[in-house]
């Protein structure tokens, strides 16, 4: 055999080797598949809206908003946000930035929005309290005579509201004036009226009044009468000032006083009269002021010994529900929104 020979049976071995060894590895490997993972989607944040929120007394309040929602990532994810949410904030616009992190390395998105704080302010400021004597200030300590040209009291309900006013909105000025008037029938009040808003010019009337012809004539035409008679006020007052808010207090609770002047005759009438004056404040127009309720908790802690005038603590609550009620309709922020 030539050398020629030789080597062409060389490579020949060489190369069935090759092949022999090449389908053996492809037998043994034919069962496994190689799997390719896919990266994880781009991680992704989003913040809530922007935020606003109203300071009634000016001072910082606290404001929440909804966790900031997140896509793509290694799971888990965790979100912050600076200031947190329930943090307190001031006056102004405030910037809250928002992080969120995968638990890759390096996986972080973020995003931004604002929080902004409003201070309050009502849309009215001149308020006239009017009625008889509960509105001008007298307690039930046993006396002979009051009279509405005495000083008025500190602790009247309508003196009691303007320091309310005052530390509320401390930057507006407000006037509330007292027109009450001691031992006056609800008729008499009804033509004492028209002067009364031609001078005070106010922009909303506080109404309570009757309380001394239900003490006079104790009964079920008595509250009829009555209500009647706080119908032509309401109507009165929006035929001589176009515009004017009338908020309309129902009565005091009253309870048959222990002192030789019993004043609480009407007391058994009392829920008969408040249904008809939110009977007719519904009618008219007017806003109702319950009274009745807050009062009634404690009855004789906030009306005196003679069964109808509030104690002080009754006064001051009459003034913080009056308060209440004028918040919820005549707030408003200095950009606009109720």
């Amino acid at each position: 055999m030539t050398d020629r020979s030789r080597i062409s049976w060389r490579t020949l071995a060489v190369v069935s080797a090759f092949v022999a060894a090449l389908a053996l590895a492809s037998a043994g490997c034919g069962d496994k598949t190689t799997v390719l993972t896919a990266p994880s989607p781009q991680l992704a944040i989003a913040c809530p809206d922007s935020q606003t929120a109203m300071a009634p007394s000016g001072q910082p309040v606290a404001v929440s908003w909804p966790a900031p929602a997140t896509s793509g990532g290694t799971a888990p994810v965790r979100t912050t946000c600076t200031p947190s949410s329930g943090s307190s904030f001031g006056l102004g616009s405030t910037t809250v930035a928002c992080s969120a992190t995968g638990a890759a390395r390096g996986e972080t998105a973020s995003c931004t929005f604002t929080v902004t704080v409003h201070p309050s302010r009502l849309s009215v400021t001149t308020f006239m309290a009017y009625g008889d004597s509960i509105t001008w200030g007298k307690k039930s300590d046993p006396v002979a005579f009051v009279s509405d040209m005495e000083p008025e009291n500190d602790y009247s309900y309508p003196n009691v509201l303007r320091r309310l006013l005052a530390a509320g909105y401390p930057g507006q000025q407000f006037t509330v004036l007292n027109e009450g008037k001691p031992g006056e029938a609800v008729a008499a009040g009804l033509s004492r009226l028209p002067g009364e808003l031609a001078l005070g010019a106010p922009d909303v009337l506080l109404l309570l009044d009757g309380a001394n012809d239900l003490l006079g004539s104790p009964g079920s035409a008595t509250t009829e009468y009555i209500a009647g008679q706080l119908r032509q006020m309401v109507r009165t007052a929006k035929a001589l000032r176009p515009g004017i808010a009338v908020l309309l207090a129902n009565f005091p609770p009253q309870w048959h006083g222990s002192v030789p002047y019993d004043r609480g005759a009407g007391a058994e009438f009392v829920p008969e009269l408040n249904q008809r004056i939110a009977s007719l404040a519904a009618a008219e127009g007017a806003t109702l002021v319950d009274l009745y309720g807050p009062l009634s908790a404690d009855i004789k802690r906030y009306i005196g010994a003679d069964g109808l005038h509030p104690t002080e603590a009754g006064f001051a609550l009459m003034a913080e529900t009056f308060y209440a009620a004028i918040r919820r309709t005549f707030e408003t922020t200095t950009a606009g929104r109720r």
